[in-house]
Parts: C-alpha cells; sequence; structure tokens
C-alpha cells in the first residue's frame, strides 16, 4: 500500500515533469512605425543609420537600421521618407519618377549614376522574434523580385516575395525566426532591376515580440531531475522494506547477565 512519502515523492517527481522550461514564456508585442517621422535622427533623408522605438506594456524596445558597407568601407546612407524607411531600390528613374534613387537620396552608392541598394542591416537590442511586416510604398518592376532576411549566426532564412504585396497590410513572415540580442540582421534583394525597370520597397511597419532572456542559474535547490526523483523514489521503498524485515532487538539484561 502507497504510504504518504511515497506521495509527496511521486508529485515532486511529476511536478517536475511538468513544469515549464524557462524561455518558453510568451513575451511583449512591440509594433515599429518605420518613417522619417518616428526616426532618429530624423534628417537628413540619409544618414549613416536610423533608430526606431517602441513601447508596449510600459517596456522599450529599439530598432536599429544601418546600411552595408561600401567596397571602401565607408557606411552607405540609409533613406526614410514619409512613407516608410528604404530596405530595397534597384534600377530605374526613382521613386515615382523623380529622376531619385535609394528612395529619395541622389546618387548615395558611389556618387555616379544610378546607385542601388540591395542590402541592408538591422539589430535589436532585445532578444525578439519576427511576426510580421507592412509596406507604406511598393513599387514592383520587371522580373522576380524577393526579399530575404536572415541572421548570419542562423540557418533559418525568410524569403519574401513583392510582386503579390500590397500597401498598408500586415503580411506574416513565410519563416519567422528567433535573434539574439544585437545580433545584426541582414535583408538582401534579388530580381528587382532589369533595363529602366524599378522595383523599391519602403517599410513603414514592423511587428516583434520580445522574448525573456533565460533566468540565471539560482543557489536554491529546484525540483528533482526526472531520473533523479525516480532514483530517491526507488531507494525510499528499499530502505522501508530492509527495516520492516529486520529482526526484533535484544532485550535489556540485568547485572548478573539474565534476561529481565
Amino acid at each position: 500500500m502507497p504510504t504518504p512519502e511515497a506521495g509527496l515523492v511521486a508529485a515532486s517527481f511529476f511536478a517536475a515533469a511538468l513544469a515549464p522550461a524557462p524561455g518558453q514564456a510568451i513575451g511583449t508585442t512591440f509594433s515599429f512605425n518605420l518613417g522619417s517621422a518616428t526616426a532618429s535622427p530624423a534628417g537628413p533623408l540619409a544618414s549613416p543609420n536610423k533608430t526606431f522605438t517602441a513601447t508596449a506594456d510600459g517596456q522599450t524596445l529599439n530598432l536599429v537600421f544601418q546600411n552595408a558597407l561600401r567596397p571602401n568601407g565607408n557606411a552607405k546612407p540609409v533613406s526614410a521618407t514619409g512613407d516608410g524607411l528604404c530596405i530595397y531600390k534597384a534600377g530605374g528613374a526613382g521613386l515615382n519618377d523623380v529622376g531619385r534613387t535609394n528612395c529619395g537620396r541622389r546618387n548615395p552608392g558611389n556618387g555616379t549614376g544610378v546607385a542601388n541598394q540591395d542590402s541592408i542591416e538591422l539589430f535589436f537590442d532585445q532578444q525578439v522574434e519576427l511576426l510580421s511586416y507592412r509596406y507604406g510604398n511598393l513599387r514592383v518592376g520587371l522580373g522576380n523580385p524577393l526579399l530575404t532576411w536572415v541572421d548570419p549566426n542562423s540557418p533559418v532564412v525568410s524569403t519574401e516575395t513583392l510582386f503579390d504585396k500590397q500597401i498598408n497590410i500586415n503580411y506574416a513572415f513565410s519563416n519567422p525566426f528567433i535573434v539574439q540580442a544585437n545580433q545584426i540582421l541582414t535583408i538582401t534583394g534579388t530580381g528587382g532591376g532589369r533595363g529602366t525597370s524599378s522595383t523599391e520597397a519602403l517599410l513603414n511597419g514592423l511587428v516583434v515580440r520580445a522574448l525573456a532572456e533565460p533566468p540565471a542559474p539560482s543557489s536554491v535547490p529546484g525540483p528533482l531531475p526526472l531520473l533523479g526523483a525516480l532514483a530517491a523514489f526507488g531507494w525510499s521503498r528499499r530502505l522501508r522494506s530492509r527495516l520492516s524485515h529486520a529482526a526484533p532487538a535484544a532485550s535489556p539484561c540485568d547485572r548478573d547477565g539474565f534476561q529481565a
């Protein structure tokens, strides 16, 4: 018949087995509005980097965009208009045929001719999971333009098509993934420039979920691990069995050596 001690050990075992792992808790969702009005710095239109801040549930999350380096090692500028931040520009005369490139910045790449922007970098100051994105302006030329979101330290890549997207609509990432705090992500565009056709993508919305970092090891003992709980339960049963089958203790003797 099970004893109270056995029930206590079994309860500890099940509590340890069913306890959620640290880091599985759902974090806070942040929504970024990206554009010149919320960028820091707001002007000039193009700068080496632009920072955006979102708040939710009394918490703050920072997002930084920076352009990939030019061959000479200098950073290309990052452009943000009222419609959003430029993450891809290829070929053609520029946004709305105004003769500018890189979403409003004339000749940002090498100083002459049409300068494409096929790669941009971003990072967050906390660990996050990518959820969805939104375009504020989108011009899709010939070809099959694609944008890939990738963490260089991860095999996971999310590839987003442009030809089937509309502005001001939230789209879930095709392959969402988690990125560590301050880990650089790269957005790379391909297939959008053919002759005089122009492809431009301005990102004006990004939704992510900030995930709590795993807690530091504590000195307070936690629940018994699975194997440890089973071992302790078996040892307790064997000990009780031995005690119940032990021979009775000898009676105390009197001064002459006889039992009382």
